[in-house]
């Protein structure tokens, strides 16, 4: 009996487990793809209140976008909700191609001055690891464009010795990093699951006043 019950409670306890699990996959999923998309989706329509209301075409243009992001993001929640949701459909090789149709995407619509300097081949990098750092930065990004209130943003990526770093930068107004453990920070947190899931690390430099750089570096072999 004392066997039996120790084996149904481990089952118990893996059942808990892998619960617990999926729901962070699903919730990590959810974020990286609707709820990015959502955010640029805002992104947009802030930029369309502000500088396009009395120009017709452009505004028409923002528009368009904003209509095709929120049926992409509709999208999204409806696949992972029928769990059909494909792993992803990054392509591999496309990471610097990838960020740096971002960073013009975001230059063009906060006004921030952004740069972008990247020092990887296209295939150097374990597709695990691009796909990982993509949605990574680009939630870094979203953040500072969001949150620092920044003029410049700095985007970094070298590759070397087996070792994939990468840095984002900002000059805005910084923050109380013991403020952001737990809570509703989960941009930060998932960054970080994601980058230490790759046996990496992740550092976070910042203070009231004195701007924001986040450090990554990921083992690549």
């Amino acid at each position: 009996m004392k066997k039996e019950s120790s084996k149904n409670g481990l089952a118990q306890g893996e059942a808990v487990a892998a619960a617990r699990e999926e729901r962070r996959r699903i919730f990590r999923e959810l974020h990286d793809r609707a709820l990015q998309l959502l955010s640029s989706v805002r992104l947009r329509a802030e930029v369309c209140r502000r500088e396009f209301i009395r120009d017709p075409k452009a505004l028409e243009k923002e528009l368009l976008i904003i209509e095709e992001n929120t049926e992409l993001a509709v999208a999204e929640i409806r696949r992972l909700l029928s769990e059909s949701q494909a792993d992803t459909d990054l392509v591999a090789g496309t990471l610097e191609r990838r960020l740096r149709e971002e960073m013009e995407i975001f230059r063009s619509r906060s006004g921030l001055q952004l740069t972008f300097h990247c020092a990887i081949d296209s295939h150097s990098l374990p597709y695990a690891v691009e796909r990982e750092l993509y949605f990574t930065l680009r939630e870094g990004v979203i953040n500072a464009i969001r949150h620092s209130r920044a003029s410049e943003l700095r985007l970094s990526l070298s590759h070397d010795n087996g070792t994939c770093r990468a840095s984002l930068e900002d000059n805005g107004t910084g923050f109380d990093l013991a403020s952001t453990e737990g809570g509703s920070h989960y941009g930060l947190r998932i960054m970080r699951e994601r980058i230490e899931k790759l046996g990496g690390r992740f550092t976070i430099d910042t203070a009231p006043g004195k701007g924001t750089r986040i450090s990554m570096t990921v083992p690549t072999e």
